[in-house]
């Protein structure tokens, strides 16, 4: 299931710059193309494409025209929808009988368990990844109300990707421009194929008898540290929504996704990544869907044009909205404040901390920005920046000189500044040992870490089990 080494500390250096991904899937494709050669890229053009979508436009208004260009997306600001079904329908029998079930045993018709809509803008030098819950309650065109996966019912070849898209356009007011898809078998394909991806899930996550990382639901089952996932590993991960400190499960699924996601983002600007992209391509887009107007070539030019951006120009938000009911379905309501944060993507205005956090769930990883302050660590600075990094933080700040430790912190410390209790509270659960400083003399990221002299950094294989789970 998974490697239980950890992985070898390193420092990515500051200014390592790629690119910034799309997506989970969008981020593997570009970083894997930008090498392969320009006859190939033009022999996988139809892969796994799929030649019936067609961009949709919001309700009411009229599509705008897209100027001709090398670029395509490149040139202007895009949308491009992700989706991740439960399909079982490319597991083998034995699987599906062993782990996953049968498409039977899921009524019969595909869900979409993951929705993002990711918007890339060249000028801004920024993506921004936005999460749907996927019991969000909506209007399907020509459907009616209900949650927003049952838009995708009809599955990858019944048209799920076309309803899927028009129903986000209409609830957004954005223009779909593409999409991308994977399905359980392609999610843990891609993940192999890049030899894994190092997460360090932390101690208290993990049953307080048992002391693993347990999901019956999901067979996710790893002890709190650094190691590698594989594919069928990483899979329960992102899938699972029952942990001890899930106060709202789908909520806390959706954090987990978006901490995957940036951990995969920082894992692909290593340089032994780029290096392996050339003979990864094939893989990778032979494992997703796509529509047809997705070329690889313009992936390829998206690459180029994206040069320079750093991972911390990856913005993570989720749709805000309310648990409820309706009639006798658990349901999500969409909040009011939706509709300022689907304003500023489209608008391209900054979209302040709507959809940071979802209610009664603790603040993703991937939305919290960290500096790491080294205060005469000797090299330990630089293992705490890729711990964090590993772990799915959002480490672009880099390293600090010890000119930056805020007065009063004292030994191994997290700082924040006011108001930010909640990212130090969850930033402190992977690095046992620290003490936690509110500071108003931190400036220019929510919260630091000062690594001293003789600090030795321990992974979060420690600290309090889940009879303490981080405050909501």
């Amino acid at each position: 299931m998974s490697d239980a080494s950890p992985p070898t500390l390193r420092s990515h250096g500051r200014f390592l710059r790629l690119f910034v991904g799309i997506s989970a899937s969008l981020a593997l494709v570009l970083g894997l193309v930008a090498g392969f050669s320009a006859l190939r890229l033009v022999q996988l053009r139809d892969l796994n494409t799929d030649k019936t979508w067609v961009p949709p436009v919001p309700s009411g208004a009229t599509a705008s025209p897209r100027p001709e260009s090398p670029g395509g997306c490149a040139d202007r600001p895009c949308n491009y929808l992700i989706l991740g079904s439960d399909s079982r329908a490319t597991l083998s029998k034995e699987e599906q009988q062993e782990h996953f079930g049968t498409m039977e045993d899921i009524g019969g018709v595909s869900r979409a368990d993951t929705i993002m809509l990711v918007h890339t803008d060249p000028d801004l030098e920024k993506a921004i990844i936005l999460s749907f819950p996927r019991d969000l309650w909506v209007q399907i065109p020509d459907k009616g109300w209900n949650k927003i996966n049952a838009a995708f019912e009809g599955g990858v070849k019944g048209g799920g990707p076309q309803e899927m898209a028009n129903t986000v356009a209409n609830l957004t007011g954005m223009r779909i421009d593409h999409y991308l898809y994977v399905d359980l078998a392609g999610f843990r394909e891609i993940v192999d194929t890049l030899g894994g991806v190092e997460m360090c899930p932390p101690a208290y996550l993990a049953d307080p008898e048992t002391g693993m990382i347990f999901d019956w639901w999901t067979g996710l089952n790893v002890a709190p540290g650094c190691q590698t996932f594989d594919g069928e590993t990483a899979l329960a991960f992102v899938r699972s929504r029952h942990l001890p400190c899930d106060n709202i499960p789908d909520f806390s699924r959706i954090g987990r996704q978006q901490q995957f996601l940036r951990a995969v983002i920082n894992q692909m600007l290593r340089p032994q990544q780029i290096v392996r992209a050339p003979t990864l391509v094939e893989p990778i887009l032979g494992n997703m869907g796509r529509d047809e107007g997705l070329k690889p070539t313009e992936l390829v030019y998206l690459v180029g044009q994206l040069r320079g951006i750093t991972t911390g120009a990856a913005e993570f938000r989720a749709v805000p909205g309310v648990p409820g009911w309706e009639g006798s379905l658990a349901v999500v309501h969409m909040d009011p404040s939706a509709e300022t944060l689907f304003r500023a993507v489209r608008e391209g205005t900054p979209i302040s901390d709507i959809g940071l956090q979802l209610g009664s769930t603790e603040i993703s990883p991937a939305n919290i920005t960290v500096a790491v302050i080294d205060d005469a660590s000797v090299g330990a600075a630089a293992q705490i920046e890729d711990l964090l990094s590993t772990t799915g933080f959002d480490v672009s700040p880099g390293i600090w000189d010890a000119s930056r430790v805020p007065k009063g912190a004292k030994g191994a410390t997290v700082v924040f500044r006011p108001g930010k209790d909640a990212m130090a509270q969850v930033l402190s659960r992977y690095l046992p040992g620290t003490k936690v400083l509110e500071s108003a003399a931190l400036k220019g990221v929510p919260v630091a870490v000062v690594v001293p002299a003789g600090w030795e950094p321990a992974e979060p294989t420690s600290g309090s089990p889940a009879a303490q789970c981080p405050e909501a």
